[in-house]
């Protein structure tokens, strides 16, 4: 998951900005489509789905402390996922980039790009959703584990400290608030987060050792 969403981060500081329309989109879809797929977010989407990993794991360990905190926050982890997966229009943005190639006349350019511009407006809809719900439920199972012995306090707190940056900074996008200042939350929030996937990864796997799966 790490190296996925690092391969993302690189990405876009690589390949820079993302374009501002449907037009944009299309441009460098046409252009250069590899690094149109990678700025769309493409590596993150496996991560996404490795994610319902994470979350069962920190469920059934969690569960021992509070197992209706950690059922909300299975709750919203998994319905969050399923958002981000469902809502995602990667795909479609490239076959109408494609169709907007390949159109003969201005107004079927023209249909295609409004089409673009819905996509888009739908992708960013379900990505602030999606990433709300999923971002509060690592906040709440990062509180969780301060009341667990099987996790460190210092796991915990960069949970609720990178998770919960990032928590604030959907809710500045979603309230409309300037995104500029909400990407520094980003920056500031995911080496907390990385920090965190790789602290829980490995406590995950001296669980597996002490004890066997059934």
């Amino acid at each position: 998951m790490m190296l996925f969403f690092l391969i993302d981060v690189v990405c876009w500081i690589i390949l820079g900005p993302y374009p501002e329309n449907a037009e944009g989109w299309f441009a460098l879809l046409q252009n250069n489509r590899l690094a149109g797929l990678l700025l769309l977010s493409f590596p993150t989407l496996f991560g996404m789905m490795l994610y319902y990993l994470t979350f069962l794991g920190l469920y059934n360990i969690l569960k021992q402390v509070n197992k209706a905190y950690a059922s909300l926050a299975a709750l919203f982890a998994f319905a969050g996922l399923a958002i981000l997966l469902v809502k995602n229009t990667s795909y479609s943005m490239v076959y109408l980039s494609i169709q907007h190639a390949a159109a003969a006349t201005e107004h079927q350019k023209a249909l295609l790009l409004t089409a673009g511009e819905i996509n888009i407006t739908t992708l960013n809809t379900g990505m602030n959703l999606g990433g709300f719900l999923v971002e509060g439920a690592a906040v709440l199972f990062s509180i969780l584990m301060l009341r667990s012995d099987l996790f460190g306090k210092k796991t915990a707190y960069l949970g609720i400290l990178g998770h919960g940056l990032d928590f604030i900074r959907i809710i500045m996008i979603m309230i409309f608030l300037p995104e500029a200042f909400a990407s520094i939350l980003l920056m500031i929030g995911g080496l907390p987060q990385l920090i965190w996937l790789i602290l829980v990864g490995r406590q995950f796997l001296n669980l597996g050792k002490r004890q066997p799966i059934v």
